[in-house]
């Protein structure tokens, strides 16, 4: 049984649904071959499985055209869009919703719900990741979530009118432990108990607790308190690409916490690593600039560790740094800008996974990497949890949850500048 599931998202920033790349036959032989040959494809090599993510608003093209790597990937999964569509200053219908749905059902096999978010805000507008200019709306908390739960009712709706496959994953939001699982019992109460079985897994939201990393201990603890409606939970982490913010999870998993919970989680930050200049390697991210210097010949030779990819140094570099216009004009066929560029960003996902792996199984390699972060007691701590009273006291305890770095959302305004940052 794999332990975990990698979802490549950002897929626009690998230009694996570009219509000169996903249509020409050759080139998607050659991506399906990287897929299985660096990242281990369906039934591959690793510890992990591998998906895809697609957004079912911005990219509603994208579900079929990924359908060409889908004997390579695991699943496809589709975000509902709902943070884009908001950042666009589009409102979220009830028609926007359903065509949504729609692309999800006929394009995906897991699809994110339509989650409101139990927040309110303290001027025009708020920044995705902030935590100061957000208040929990405790008191209007109920409705929310129930709002969340009759979209999943639709969701459910469609998909079962396309007669799709495709499984809703909830997403849970909260301030608290107690919360987020009112939230649960209450989107659950709006989904008939014929159709609960439908639901795939859940995803905990950061939108109303915080961003920190005690927060992210949190989210990790409150995944095993979900009283699920079958045998199995799949668990998705939502744009985690750290090794730092997995790591509670892992312990979950290694202490027996977590009883049969699958794991997935995706990064953005990976896929988009070429055009950041970023690469994962000997355990760590290094950065390339534009200039060519000698790091150019490690990544190019440590990609050919992964994948052959039959040409030279120089093209290779070439393939990094030009855009698609400047590199026809001097090769005339993408094959190569491709064959380099893909094989790039499998080859650091695939380092990344790798480094995460030999922590799956091993508490001593944890505890190492909790030192090196300088975590190691509030860690190795965290390996006692076995249910909500003991997470309570770690949580409590001024040594090890209240050590941790917090960056909550309040849930009521401060009084003063001294509050903001308590």
């Amino acid at each position: 049984m794999k332990n975990l599931e990698y979802v490549l998202s950002g897929t626009s920033y690998v230009r694996l649904a570009s219509t000169n790349i996903c249509e020409d036959p050759k080139l998607v032989a050659v991506i399906n071959d990287m897929l299985d040959k660096i990242l281990g494809g369906k039934n591959g090599k690793y510890t992990h499985d591998i998906s895809i993510l697609f957004n079912a608003f911005g990219e509603k093209a994208f579900g079929q055209r990924l359908q060409v790597y889908k004997d390579h990937i695991k699943n496809l999964h589709a975000d509902s869009g709902g943070l884009q569509i908001i950042t666009l200053g589009k409102t979220i219908t009830p028609e926007l919703k359903e065509e949504v749905y729609e692309v999800q059902a006929n394009g995906s096999d897991v699809g994110m719900c339509f989650d409101e978010i139990p927040v309110t805000l303290t001027g025009l507008r708020s920044e995705r990741n902030s935590t100061t200019d957000r208040i929990f709306d405790r008191e209007n908390f109920e409705d929310y979530a129930r709002k969340t739960g009759q979209n999943i009712k639709k969701q459910i709706e469609i998909f079962k009118k396309e007669e799709s496959d495709c499984r809703p994953f909830l997403i849970l939001q909260g301030n608290d432990v107690d919360t987020y699982l009112k939230w649960y019992e209450y989107v659950m109460d709006e989904i008939p108990k014929e159709d609960q079985h439908r639901v795939g897994g859940i995803a905990l939201g950061a939108a109303a607790l915080g961003t920190g990393p005690l927060e992210d201990v949190q989210r990790a603890f409150i995944a095993s308190q979900i009283p699920w409606h079958s045998e199995k939970m799949h668990l998705h982490i939502l744009g985690v690409g750290s090794i730092r913010r997995l790591i509670p999870y892992l312990i979950f998993q290694q202490s027996g916490l977590y009883k049969n919970i699958e794991i997935s989680y995706d990064s953005t930050s990976h896929s988009r690593a070429v055009e950041t200049g970023a690469f994962f390697l000997n355990q760590n991210v290094i950065k390339y600039g534009r200039e060519y210097s000698d790091i150019y010949r490690i990544l190019f030779e440590e990609v050919m560790s992964h994948y052959d990819m039959g040409t030279s140094k120089d093209v290779f570099y070439d393939a990094l740094n030009l855009a698609t216009k400047d590199w026809l004009e001097k090769y005339d066929t993408l094959e190569y800008w491709v064959i380099c560029r893909m094989a790039t960003i499998f080859a650091s996902i695939a380092n990344f996974m790798k480094y995460l792996e030999t922590m799956i199984h091993s508490k001593d390699n944890i505890l190492k990497y909790s030192e090196k972060i300088k975590l190691g007691t509030q860690y190795r701590a965290l390996y006692a949890v076995n249910n909500r009273s003991d997470f309570d006291l770690w949580y409590n305890d001024q040594y090890l949850g209240r050590e941790i770095k917090s960056t909550p959302i309040l849930d009521t305004a401060p009084n003063t500048l001294e509050d903001l940052f308590v």
